[in-house]
């Protein structure tokens, strides 16, 4: 190896110099490390489409009597009067003329009353059923016909 023939007098400011520079790059190697893991941190979304598909599913409108009757395939949605009679039965995933998008097998995970505020203009919200499919996609029904309104996707 080399050996630099240094003063006495500078070697406390030399080795000083060095202890500094490896604190500074410990610093910022540790400042890395900490916003690497900030940076993968788990997110948990809100939204129903993390959910699993739970299987048919019915939503009773309270004010109609209707029952909102999502099919074992998880696609279908029949509306039952309150006497029974079969009013509509609809696939608002194909009504919609949605996309495939984050799944191959979309299916509703949440049906429920529509937020108010949440309705096309012009229209109440308790004239919708609100559904939410497992590929983040939702919409709304409209009760009277089973019409399918896209409201938008994560």
């Amino acid at each position: 190896m080399f050996r630099q023939n240094v003063p006495t007098s500078e070697l406390p400011s030399r080795f000083g110099g060095l202890c500094k520079m490896r604190a500074i790059r410990v610093f910022v190697i540790l400042l890395f490390v900490l916003c690497l893991g900030a940076a993968q941190e788990t997110v948990t979304y809100i939204g129903h489409y993390l959910e699993s598909f739970p299987g048919p599913q019915v939503y009773k409108d309270p004010n109609s009597g209707t029952l909102f009757y999502v099919e074992t395939n998880g696609r279908h949605v029949a509306a039952i009067s309150g006497d029974g009679r079969l009013l509509w039965n609809k696939d608002p995933f194909k009504d919609g003329r949605l996309p495939l998008y984050r799944t191959k097998k979309p299916q509703i995970v949440y049906i429920g009353p529509a937020q108010k505020g949440v309705h096309p203009p012009g229209e109440e919200s308790s004239k919708f059923v609100s559904v939410a499919f497992n590929s983040s996609q939702s919409g709304l029904l409209r009760m009277s016909t089973g019409d399918f309104e896209f409201l938008g996707q994560d």
